[in-house]
């Protein structure tokens, strides 16, 4: 899931000029920036890209806690059929309007958060998986965690570096539309992956899976 969201805001800051589809801290940023410079149209494509990922992010979580052992495959799915609409509207569409819901579906990823070994993953941003490695190596010298959590905090960070190297060659060599169903393509392999998670004995915990090692 980390894995998207750095293939979809590469797509997104090369497809939109410089916004993210799942990196909100960045266009608040530019948020800012545009009020400052009075740049009416920054303004409007900031705050529509932030408010359609919090429209997802209250999407998901309803999901989630209506429907609370299935929430993974049903947002996952959701977020397929957002890719799926995208990739529809690119030609009436510009690129811009159609992406809003690239950034629905990461609005959504958030509720599908997953802790392995106590490190939470899966989000659709990493400042908190640096800010993890640090915190868990601190953790580990006080005795408090091994550092097997500090290593899947970094491995989340280098992932997300990963597919943002990805995603940036997609888009050049292969353009908007292939870029779209290639995003489609991972999401629909993690509804693969979540309905293997669902197995008996799995336990869920509030909006995220929760999964320990024996």
């Amino acid at each position: 899931m980390t894995t998207l969201a750095g293939f979809d805001d590469a797509v997104g800051y090369m497809a939109t000029g410089h916004l993210y589809l799942s990196f909100m801290s960045g266009n608040s940023t530019q948020l800012g920036m545009a009020l400052a410079r009075g740049d009416a149209r920054s303004i409007i494509l900031s705050a529509v890209v932030i408010g359609a990922f919090m429209l997802g992010a209250f999407l998901g979580s309803l999901m989630s806690a209506v429907e609370a052992r299935a929430h993974l495959p049903l947002v996952l799915i959701c977020e397929v059929l957002c890719f799926a609409l995208a990739w529809m509207l690119l030609g009436p569409w510009t690129a811009h309007a159609a992406l809003l819901f690239v950034a629905l579906a990461m609005g959504m990823q958030n509720a599908n958060h997953v802790a392995i070994g106590g490190a939470s993953i899966g989000r659709s941003y990493v400042t908190g998986a640096l800010f993890g490695v640090g915190d868990a190596l601190a953790r580990a010298c006080l005795g408090k965690t091994g550092v097997a959590e500090a290593g899947v905090y970094a491995t989340t960070w280098l992932a997300f570096i990963a597919c943002v190297i990805g995603g940036a060659a997609t888009i050049e060599g292969l353009r908007l539309p292939a870029a779209l169903l290639a995003g489609a393509g991972v999401v629909a392999a993690l509804i693969v992956l979540s309905m293997i998670w669902r197995r008996p004995g799995v336990p869920i915990h509030g909006g995220g899976v929760q999964i320990t090692s024996a």
